[in-house]
């Protein structure tokens, strides 16, 4: 299936909120991947209030990989339910633990290829080291996320050419949280000449039942928020549907 990776250049526009919204609200059974090499277990706290993992996430696939287990026998074994079809597995528990998991990065990815459902990646921010090399070879897309203000562009045009000489322009997307405030998706795609997969609306109270759990209002299903994540995953799926057509390929 496909793997799609989501991450930002700075700040904290909405990464994590996007990832949960899409897996929850997806047309397909999905899977989030919290592999934030900056951790802070936001899904567990927010999303999921405060679940327990009990050694399930990243942490207890670098303790297989010690074992000598393959990831994608014990990937199952270490997820939990998100919504009605998704499954998350977190992230990491300890800083400490990002370094000690690089041999485990092919491991995983091969794990995720192999998954029966679509596959989504919560890298958080992109950092002077990039993305993990097997993570960059499977990715069907990688879609950045970015407000429109001034120092979120100026965050972004430090980081986006290094990521796209990496990934490959055909294969990275922005997603603008609030377009218009101050600058176009029109304006944003003239300046870094990386086109515009999706967008979502202006709306931190809605935004805020994905990043902190908060109870949803009446009105939540139908609101601007949630019609665009249920766009952009729609895109996503065409992505793919193409990318497969395109090459091949089983994902």
């Amino acid at each position: 299936m496909s793997i799609f990776v989501l991450a930002s250049a700075a700040h904290s526009p909405g990464v994590t909120s996007l990832a949960v919204a899409l897996t929850v609200h997806a047309a397909q059974p999905t899977l989030l991947v919290d592999a934030s090499r900056e951790p802070d277990q936001s899904v567990l706290a927010g999303y999921l209030s405060g679940t327990d993992p009990q050694g399930r996430g990243l942490g207890g696939l670098l303790q297989a990989h010690r074992e000598r287990q393959p990831a994608e026998s014990v990937l199952e074994s270490l997820t939990l339910p998100l919504g009605d079809t998704g499954v998350f597995l977190p992230g990491f528990t300890h800083p400490g633990m990002v370094a000690l998991f690089n041999p485990v990065w092919a491991d995983l990815v091969g794990a995720l290829e192999a998954q029966p459902r679509s596959v989504l990646v919560d890298l958080g921010r992109l950092g002077t080291e990039g993305l993990p090399l097997p993570l960059i070879a499977a990715a069907t897309g990688v879609l950045v996320v970015t407000r429109t203000s001034l120092p979120d562009l100026a965050a972004l045009r430090l980081y986006l050419p290094q990521l796209v000489a990496a990934v490959g322009p055909e294969r990275v997307g922005l997603v603008l949280i609030g377009p218009g405030r101050p600058y176009s998706g029109t304006e944003v795609q003239r300046s870094f000449g990386v086109p515009i997969w999706g967008h979502l609306a202006w709306q931190p109270e809605e935004a805020a039942v994905y990043s902190h759990g908060t109870v949803p209002s009446r009105r939540h299903l139908t609101s601007s928020y949630l019609g665009d994540v249920r766009a952009l995953d729609r895109r996503l799926a065409d992505r793919d549907a193409a990318h497969r057509s395109l090459v091949g390929a089983r994902r």
